[in-house]
């Protein structure tokens, strides 16, 4: 028994999955007859050792979308944001190259304009010394040009004083605003991607400045010690919207968390007064604007509890009333639990909102009509199972279609506002029709369990279409745990499939996209409901399909809770897994809880709460019970030979976990090993990703000699 690739294979596998273009953002304009999609791409270059961005644009006719033609792609990885003009041909993008005097090895971020097709204005906003770095991420990030464009607004880290040593106070002059013995002090800031986020600012860049005038470039709305600003929109040339988190009791991380207490406000500009909408309990995020009814849309749940339940759309009227749109869950609408809309939503009418959300196993596009509450699933483009909406503008939509077994694929389509619910969409592909060479082509199978009187969960095999009557299988649970495994095509499955895996998905109870009753099944119930639901798919799809799977070549791979559920399952069913490949496993959420940037996690799933009064649970038996819903209680049991793969500056599961987990094998004389990165918690990195993969692979082929 044995798998047969060499590292070369390996190498050669995954040198194709790197090959696969995944569309990120698009942008729909008219111009006479004539539509051009602007449309960017991301790819892994191995080469240059970095994931790189990309824009192509496609010509196609205003009449029947038919394609005429397309621009050879060009790169834009140093552009981190972009703004448009709404009446002009100007574009505004802040870009981040190296500084060649830099010894740090910093990156420069240069604001340029550009106006008719050619650089306008550009300026380094550093030697502006009106704030620090400018935050380019998707969580609080944005780039806007108010309507006139006559400004645009972002944000940035508030400018702290200069610190001074006390070895140097008193020695030389001390610069204006320095303050001494500052210099070790800690900070606070957002947690994991977003370490040096802490007190971020509003600012208002004039346009229209020119070096040496005298009135200053950019303005700074004053900041507020009790919450961070964040995913700023005009909502006319004096105002804007956006969303506030506020930092009591403490900054929670809030990356890939959509229950932060949060809030909506509008502020003057120019008398700096706020308004604010919503309540402190609640959440608020992605505000998008409808300009000619003076209407805001945005996302709102209450404040703690799982880190991912289902988002309510609410509207903020002319008049400043807020309103929670009651809409009603169905089997092809699950309720809404992605965490933003397109940058651009709205019908030119401003009556229909469209977004897109996982479904069950897989992520689909609808149209909310706001009159009637009612939404209504859009119809997807051939040879897709799912969609993601781009960019809406007038009545043209653009999407990227998704499947397992195919990359994705671009289709513009024409809606009619008034028929959304009767009319299908008629697509139009775009992109050309993507296929994997024949030789490594895919095949999928779905399965839904429902335990009686319970909620349904489902799971996912893909598998390769020359599948032999040997195919080893990989388990793949997602983490969250309330995230889910949808139906986007994804390059690691692609790279298993091609030394011969079938690898399963298992979307358990607790996934999103499920409803909310079985979203909430799980809390108190993680380490049993949710190994026990993975381990019944994976025997139940494994007997199945037994002509071509192979019972003893079971392996398990998972990072943050799916390496908690991997870990759990090696050691509660020590005699089924081969090996396991673990990417940042949570082992044991009481060692976890006092240094993760998401105690409140460690609180909302061991069922001792919604996370909100964290200083109330700092006694033995909390840990006690945290300790028992942890892998680690199971250590003893394990026999599968176990890959750590460990990011050294995680801020969500910090590698002491895999430590002490390497080293509780150990001292049973279970076969281990450690790779420990200079990444953070997603091991995201090119060159970690690539060696992460690569060595599992061996890893699982290691485990049978």
């Amino acid at each position: 028994m044995a798998l047969k690739y060499t590292i070369e294979e390996a190498v050669t596998a995954w040198r194709r999955a790197s090959q696969i273009v995944f569309y990120n953002a698009g942008r729909l304009s008219i111009q006479d007859d004539v539509v051009d999609v602007a449309v960017v791409a991301s790819q892994r270059n191995l080469a240059k050792e970095e994931s790189i961005r990309f824009k192509t644009h496609f010509v196609v006719h205003k009449s029947n979308l038919n394609l005429l033609s397309q621009t050879p792609s060009s790169d834009i990885s140093t552009e981190k944001l972009v703004a448009f003009g709404s009446q002009s041909n100007l574009t505004a993008i802040i870009r981040e190259t190296p500084d060649p005097k830099s010894l740090e090895k910093k990156n420069k971020q240069i604001l340029e304009i550009w106006k008719d097709n050619y650089l306008w204005n550009s300026v380094d906003l550093q030697h502006l010394d009106k704030h620090g770095k400018v935050y380019t991420d998707g969580t609080f990030g944005c780039l806007e040009f108010s309507p006139d464009e006559k400004h645009l607004v972002y944000l940035a880290e508030k400018k702290e004083p200069k610190k001074q040593s006390f070895l140097q106070f008193g020695v030389a002059a001390s610069p204006e605003g320095s303050k001494a013995g500052i210099e070790y002090d800690f900070l606070e800031d957002w947690g994991e991607q977003l370490v040096g986020k802490s007190q971020p600012v509003i600012c208002i860049y004039n346009v229209n400045w020119e070096p040496f005038q005298s009135e200053d470039a950019v303005r700074i709305l004053e900041a507020s010690n009790e919450w961070s600003p964040g995913q700023l929109v005009w909502c006319s040339n004096q105002h804007l919207a956006g969303v506030a988190w506020y930092h009591q009791p403490r900054r929670l991380g809030i990356i890939y968390c959509s229950n932060r207490p949060s809030q909506i406000f509008k502020v003057d500009v120019s008398s700096g007064k706020y308004d604010w909408f919503g309540l402190k309990s609640n959440t608020a995020a992605s505000p998008r604007h409808h300009a000619e009814s003076n209407t805001l849309v945005y996302l709102t749940s209450l404040a703690y509890g799982p880190h991912h339940k289902e988002q309510k759309i609410a509207t903020i009227s002319s008049d400043g009333t807020v309103q929670q749109v009651q809409t009603d869950s169905s089997e092809s609408y699950q309720g809404m639990y992605n965490q933003s809309f397109p940058d651009r939503c709205w019908s030119s009418d401003g009556k229909l909102v469209f977004f897109t959300t996982p479904c069950k196993s897989s992520v689909q596009s609808y149209a909310l009509v706001l009159d009637s509450s009612k939404v209504h699933k859009l119809s997807l483009p051939d040879g897709c199972t799912g969609s993601v909406v781009l960019d809406i503008f007038q009545d043209l939509i653009l999407v990227c279609g998704v499947s397992l077994t195919t990359p994705d694929q671009l289709f513009v389509g024409r809606y009619d506002p008034a028929r959304i619910s009767e009319e299908p969409i008629q697509w139009k592909r775009l992109s050309g029709n993507t296929v994997l060479p024949s030789a490594y082509t895919l095949g999928t199978d779905v399965l839904s369990f429902k335990p009686e009187h319970e909620m349904e969960y489902e799971a996912t095999l893909v598998f390769p279409q020359n599948a032999s009557k040997k195919t080893p299988l990989i388990v793949v649970p997602h983490g969250g745990p309330h995230a889910v495994s949808t139906d986007q095509f994804k390059s690691e499955v692609y790279f298993f499939s091609q030394l011969g895996y079938a690898v399963l998905f298992v979307n358990y109870r607790g996934s999103t996209g499920f409803g909310e009753k079985s979203l909430y099944s799980l809390l108190g119930k993680v380490g049993v409901q949710d190994v026990q639901e993975v381990h019944h798919a994976t025997v139940q799809m494994v007997e199945k399909h037994s002509k071509v799977l192979d019972k003893e070549l079971v392996f398990l791979f998972g990072g943050s809770h799916g390496g908690f559920l991997v870990t759990h399952l090696s050691g509660q069913y020590p005699d089924f897994y081969r090996a396991v490949s673990t990417r940042n496993p949570v082992v044991d959420m009481a060692s976890m809880f006092p240094i993760t940037d998401i105690a409140d996690w460690t609180i909302v799933e061991s069922g001792l709460g919604d996370g909100s009064e964290l200083e109330n649970l700092l006694e033995p038996q909390s840990f006690s019970r945290m300790w028992e819903y942890s892998p680690i209680r199971y250590v003893k049991q394990v026999k599968a030979p176990t890959l750590l793969l460990v990011g050294k500056v995680d801020r969500r599961v910090p590698p002491t976990q895999s430590i002490e987990y390497y080293r509780a094998l150990q001292l049973r004389g279970i076969k281990t090993r450690m790779i420990l990165y200079e990444d953070c918690h997603s091991l995201s990195q090119v060159p970690v990703d690539t060696d992460a993969l690569i060595n599992t692979v061996l890893w699982f082929q290691e485990s049978l000699q």
